[in-house]
């Protein structure tokens, strides 16, 4: 992906701090209604709510997981907050969450231009019908630009793209959007799209969908498009060569 790389958890401590996690969730946000189900009388169903982790953006320090723009569905709407744990390890490996953890203050308000998270599967006539997209975001990138991700989901077909892209909210010509420059020489100025840049080469695609072309990404409703302005990666036009467009699963 062209947006820098978040760090990723160390392998030996990520079962175990997950354990610890889900015991302090129940504390960490009184508005989250725990329901006990009696599994003979009725089936499992969702919490009325409940924090969307798998939406946010991990990073970690020693003994500190931090969660950022981690979605709260509650009772008047999602809201998004920054959320800190601190864990302890015991001579045997023991991990304990550390009093007072987890801590959770308000992220920063962005701009997220109605784009919504979560999976989206691909055009029934492509990628065998099973073409699975994760969207994630909004985040905060360099000069206060509102940053959002493509990745493939989970039991996605092998021949889906876009595998991975990011793109920025805004203008097109605003100071912040890091693409300000390359879209001014590609003659874009159309505020239709956000712009950004795909991550991974399509190798069942053609030379449109290559790593580094310029993508244009606009939602409406529960469909999202997906258009590429480039061939072979940074031959830009100012017109889409090829769009995709996927629907919110």
């Amino acid at each position: 992906m062209h947006s820098s790389q978040k760090p990723v958890l160390k392998s030996w401590i990520v079962l175990p701090v997950i354990a610890a996690i889900a015991i302090a969730i129940s504390a960490a946000f009184s508005g989250v209604h725990a329901q006990i189900q009696d599994d003979e009388a009725r089936p499992e169903t969702t919490p009325t709510y409940y924090a969307e982790f798998q939406y946010a953006t991990l990073t970690g320090t020693t003994n500190t997981i931090n969660a950022t723009m981690v979605p709260l569905v509650t009772s008047t709407g999602t809201v998004y907050k920054d959320v800190t744990f601190q864990v302890t390890v015991a001579a045997n490996g023991t991990i304990a969450i550390v009093s007072g953890s987890p801590t959770a203050v308000a992220s920063p308000t962005v701009n997220a231009a109605g784009f919504k998270a979560g999976t989206y599967i691909g055009p029934s006539n492509m990628f065998s019908g099973n073409g699975l997209i994760t969207v994630s975001g909004p985040g905060v990138t360099a000069g206060g630009a509102t940053e959002w991700s493509i990745s493939t989901a989970a039991g996605a077909n092998n021949c889906t793209f876009p595998a991975s892209a990011s793109w920025y909210v805004g203008s097109p010509t605003a100071a912040n959007n890091p693409l300000a420059t390359r879209l001014k020489t590609a003659g874009i100025t159309s505020t239709a799209y956000s712009y950004g840049i795909l991550g991974t080469t399509a190798e069942c695609a053609d030379g449109n969908w290559d790593a580094g072309a310029l993508l244009g990404i606009s939602q409406v409703g529960n469909s999202i498009t997906v258009a590429t302005f480039s061939s072979g990666g940074r031959n830009d036009s100012n017109t889409p060569r090829e769009q995709l467009t996927f629907t919110f699963k």
